[in-house]
């Protein structure tokens, strides 16, 4: 069995996030080797942004959890020493290709947590919404989820997004992935799923 663990996006912004993921994932683990995942971002935004975030995450996790990031050339092999695999926001553009290559990874994530924030999450759901693109994409379909990740958000960057937008960000994504239940996941907040 897998933790899938598929969050809003905004983390940082949500003082509540990192209290409750840390909660749910430290009842199963206590002290977890965490693979902590950048493809979904440009490399030099990845290096600048990895060791904020590795103080981060180890400021609320035990003593003892590491936070170890990604490689891709090395990223199977990370995955079968980690307990957790966090896969961060950035760009669904650049994770559903980088991800493309080491093809169905569902008996690789079997006994891990796996975590997808925003980008993350639409990469681990069956489709997903990329408010940047203003598009449904497809997903690895790990979990059988569709989802609109910052649902509800104001905006962000330059990017201003109205409750009309997120309304019809729903529709899109009930008609690319034929079905009518979709998971809004508001930033900040995050659904747990056992696959």
């Amino acid at each position: 069995m897998t933790t899938y663990i598929l969050a809003g996006g905004g983390d940082r912004r949500y003082p509540e996030y990192i209290v409750q993921l840390a909660r749910v994932i430290q009842a199963e683990v206590a002290q977890p080797k965490i693979l902590s995942c950048w493809f979904s971002n440009p490399d030099d935004v990845a290096e600048e942004s990895f060791p904020k975030y590795k103080e981060y995450f180890l400021s609320h996790f035990a003593s003892g959890t590491t936070f170890l990031r990604a490689d891709r050339d090395n990223f199977r092999e990370q995955v079968r020493e980690a307990d957790v695999i966090y896969f961060h926001g950035g760009h669904t553009s650049l994770l559903l290709p980088a991800m493309e290559k080491f093809g169905d990874l569902h008996e690789d994530f079997v006994g891990k947590i796996v975590v997808g924030s925003s980008a993350g999450a639409n990469y681990l759901s069956s489709v997903g919404y990329s408010p940047r693109a203003r598009s449904g994409e497809t997903g690895s379909g790990l979990t059988d989820l569709v989802t609109v990740v910052h649902y509800g958000s104001k905006g962000f960057g330059e990017l201003t997004f109205t409750p009309a937008f997120w309304q019809e960000a729903v529709k899109s994504v009930c008609q690319e992935s034929g079905k009518d239940n979709v998971v809004v996941l508001p930033e900040g907040t995050f659904v747990v799923v056992k696959a």
